[in-house]
């Protein structure tokens, strides 16, 4: 199989993934950057139709306007592997790119192979810079398929000057489609290998993105993003199971705000939105690292304490009894909350653990509110 067709062979792949991005796109695919790949794709896909008929189009279409759009492509998939990871991006000097290696290509005209060598240590120095961005960091759910794709991305940026090196080194004036296969059609063979890696990989990417959001949202009170009963229920569930087999102790802080039905009744709901919104940040505010806070329902809240007996559980909620406090303020009334207190005990489950706490809070409620109750 000669260069050429290799070469049409990526054309093609790349033509199919680009018409699948058109039918698929949507909306949401600007936040994460794939609407961005999708128009690089397809301008990579127009410029390697053109450069595999170089010598047979017109030299202005083949050497020029295909290695603008490749120039281009590569520009695009800069800044789509940036949006997606939210990193900043130069757009004068991704043009200054695009435009030197537009003028490089139209100087050499028909000498395709001089223009091929500036491209190779142009655009390799892009793929590392790819490759170390996605290299460095990834989120946990995303580390092996991110790193994949940068380890793709480095392979390439590494190959490509060396290509330009040793074509340099062969000082030819042939058409390097045309030139003997030897060591490049590895290379092209690589190329398709990458073109699928890189593309797949960041398809995925983007939905393993979209499922962690999605699994957030699901998991997250909408109104005062804390956790909601259903993130309460996975959470408890798995430090009772800690305790359960290690005998670490954890324990259970509810906090209800006081007298917040008159917040709605006086000033409305959407004021008293905006109090329990302000009431779960503070509440936030106040918790350590490891501590976590959820909405039960209504103007009532949880926190779950790992690592943390009962004296440290005292000690924390009178903590957090102080931080939710608030002043009368802009004509709202003074705020405060009764909390209730428990430990795990050994044979507890979720329902007699959470029973003790609501008990507690029931008795700081009863005996005046504004007050801290152990259970």
């Amino acid at each position: 199989m000669d260069l050429r067709t290799l070469l049409i062979a990526q054309t093609c792949a790349l033509g199919a993934t680009a018409v699948m991005l058109w039918i698929a796109r949507s909306d949401t695919d600007r936040r994460n950057g794939l609407r961005t790949w999708m128009l690089a794709v397809t301008s990579q896909a127009i410029a390697y139709l053109l450069l595999a008929n170089a010598g047979r189009l017109p030299v202005l279409a083949s050497a020029l306007l295909g290695n603008l759009l490749g120039a281009l492509s590569v520009a695009l998939f800069f800044v789509a592997i940036r949006q997606f990871l939210g990193m900043a991006y130069s757009v004068v000097r991704l043009a200054a790119m695009v435009g030197l290696v537009t003028v490089v290509a139209t100087a050499a005209g028909s000498e395709y192979v001089g223009a091929t060598i500036f491209n190779g240590f142009a655009y390799g120095v892009m793929e590392l810079l790819n490759g170390r961005a996605l290299w460095r960091s990834p989120p946990a759910g995303l580390a092996r398929v991110q790193r994949l794709v940068a380890g793709a991305c480095l392979a390439m940026g590494t190959l490509l000057p060396a290509r330009a090196l040793a074509l340099a080194l062969a000082r030819s004036d042939a058409d390097y489609l045309n030139m003997p296969l030897t060591w490049q059609q590895p290379i092209y063979v690589f190329g398709f290998l990458y073109i699928i890696v890189t593309n797949l990989g960041f398809l995925q990417m983007c939905k393993m993105r979209a499922e962690a959001e999605v699994r957030q949202q699901a998991m997250t009170d909408g109104l005062t993003g804390v956790g909601n009963r259903r993130a309460l229920d996975g959470a408890l569930d798995a430090e009772l199971a800690l305790a359960a087999r290690s005998a670490q102790p954890f324990s259970v802080v509810m906090v209800d705000i006081d007298h917040f039905k008159s917040i709605n009744d006086r000033f409305g709901h959407r004021a008293g939105d905006a109090s329990l919104a302000a009431f779960a940040e503070r509440l936030r505010s106040g918790l350590r690292a490891q501590d976590r806070a959820f909405r039960y329902g209504g103007e009532e809240f949880c926190v779950l304490l790992p690592h943390t007996d009962t004296a440290g559980a005292k000690t924390m909620a009178e903590r957090l009894h102080r931080q939710v406090a608030l002043p009368d303020q802009a004509g709202m009334p003074a705020q405060a909350a009764s909390v209730g207190v428990t430990a795990w005990q050994p044979g507890d489950s979720a329902d007699t653990l959470l029973g003790r706490a609501d008990q507690a809070l029931y008795r700081a409620k009863a005996q005046g509110r504004d007050r801290v109750e152990i259970g």
